[in-house]
């Protein structure tokens, strides 16, 4: 199933569920984020990918430009563990990059701001074993321009929705990297972005795998 059909039944499944204020107040709120342009200072193609190193579920430190000494790298920035969303792109990876007697084109990282210890709890209750990497504090997301601060007035609803911040996150800044993917290529350039300030909309591996094959 393509992604873009799961994301929307998702959507679908909460429009079911959640209260109408609920759902309006969400709907104004993701209206302003996008007038508000908050993607605008994003990296993207043609741009060089900063170098870093964060530590993995496994408490391992993983660095993007080791990694490219042996092929490029697909990053996915993603919000946390908490948004369905997200969870929903991981597992699409998961399903489509992790794979017995399938040749890999590239390393895969998914990078979010939560404490490792959640993230490997993602990994245990969905079965996820790809590299999820800790970014504290936003310090990467911010390198590649995709960070912002959550408005006061939403904050109490995420809280109750499931999403306390503080408490996924360590911190108390209410910040949040856009959901961003990226291919890098091996000389360190990015060769594919998709930056989307509208959190319920990713892009499918069919896109990647397209630019993976013809790099």
């Amino acid at each position: 199933m393509k992604l873009i059909k799961e994301l929307t039944e998702i959507q679908h499944s909460m429009a079911t569920q959640l209260p109408a204020d609920v759902l309006n107040i969400m709907s104004s709120s993701l209206s302003e984020m996008l007038s508000q342009k908050l993607d605008i200072n994003a990296l993207t193609c043609g741009d060089t990918a900063p170098d870093f190193t964060l530590k993995s579920t496994n408490q391992s430190n993983v660095n993007l430009y080791e990694l490219l000494k042996t092929k490029p790298v697909i990053i996915s920035f993603f919000r946390g563990s908490w948004c369905p969303f997200c969870l929903k792109e991981l597992e699409h990876y998961q399903k489509n990059l992790v794979t017995e007697n399938k040749s890999i084109l590239a390393h895969f990282l998914a990078i979010s701001p939560q404490k490792t210890e959640i993230s490997s709890q993602l990994c245990q209750n969905n079965n996820i074993s790809l590299t999820i990497l800790s970014d504290q504090g936003n310090e990467i997301a911010k390198k590649y321009g995709l960070v912002f601060t959550l408005p006061n007035n939403i904050r109490p609803l995420y809280k109750n929705l499931g999403a306390d911040l503080p408490d996924f996150n360590g911190d108390n800044n209410y910040q949040l990297p856009i959901p961003a993917t990226y291919i890098i290529d091996q000389n360190k350039k990015i060769i594919f972005s998709y930056i989307n300030v509208n959190y319920m909309e990713r892009v499918d591996i069919s896109e990647l795998q397209n630019v993976l094959q013809n790099y």
